[in-house]
């Protein structure tokens, strides 16, 4: 074989070995990390406060308040790892949030339906060690009366639809467990979530990340002590962010 035969045949393979390359960078595939802030909002909580029995004026062994507890929105950081395979992507994800709890809707005492009067409230926000209350029907509205804290830790899986080379819509969800605490207390529960998102491609290795997500805590039981307590519902979050995701 002539030698001028063996450099073209050598040289059609350099191209051909940097085309692929070339492809394999801007297919966005292999590992990535992302950082993402937002807004994160709690809905209505089921939670049913029980105590030794006379505590909330009851005749029984055991006293038992049952409401729902509301918060504020408040500010949610996520931190993931995953791989990007192409058209699917898999990743953990490590959330945190705090969310105020800025009311208590009272629905029953000892299994009775109530109406408040303002003792009850001063016996409430004594007994939760909440300030600044004020009753709008059954509802009592604190100035300072506890957080619900959530730290999630969940596996996803995300389906990536590319329009164009810019633009990346996804969806997908995943599971794991979220450690959640109410005054103090704290429980770890198995959690799911849902959501969907925007990728918009700044760079080979960067994306700007625009998303909603619904994440929902399985609730349960955070004891006080031996007699006193709280049953707490499933726990549900939606949540808005932005974030950065680099591709490796």
């Amino acid at each position: 074989m002539r030698i001028s035969t063996i450099l073209g045949l050598l040289a059609a393979s350099s191209l051909s070995t940097a085309a692929y390359a070339q492809d394999g960078e801007d297919s966005g595939k292999g590992f990535y990390i992302g950082l993402a802030g937002g807004v994160a909002a709690v809905e209505e909580t089921d939670i049913r406060y029980y105590d030794a029995g006379g505590t909330f004026g009851g005749t029984g062994t055991k006293d038992s308040v049952d409401g729902r507890i509301h918060t504020k929105s408040a500010a949610e950081f996520r931190g993931v790892v995953g791989y990007d395979f192409g058209m699917i992507r898999t990743d953990v994800e490590i959330a945190y949030q705090r969310n105020k709890i800025s009311a208590l809707s009272i629905d029953k005492l000892n299994g009775t339906s109530v109406t408040l009067n303002a003792g009850d409230v001063a016996d409430v926000c004594d007994y939760l060690e909440a300030t600044g209350c004020s009753l709008s029907g059954n509802t009592i509205s604190f100035k300072e009366g506890g957080r619900v804290r959530q730290l999630s830790a969940l596996a996803n899986i995300w389906i990536d639809v590319p329009i164009g080379d810019v633009i990346t819509p996804y969806a997908g969800g995943g599971a794991g467990v979220a450690g959640f605490e109410i005054d103090g207390e704290g429980k770890a529960r198995f959690a799911w979530q849902l959501g969907a998102g925007v990728a918009i491609r700044l760079s080979d290795h960067i994306a700007l990340t625009v998303d909603y997500r619904h994440r929902q805590a399985k609730g349960g039981n955070l004891p006080y002590d031996a007699v006193s307590g709280a049953d707490v519902g499933n726990i549900r979050t939606n949540s808005g962010s932005a974030g950065l995701r680099f591709t490796f």
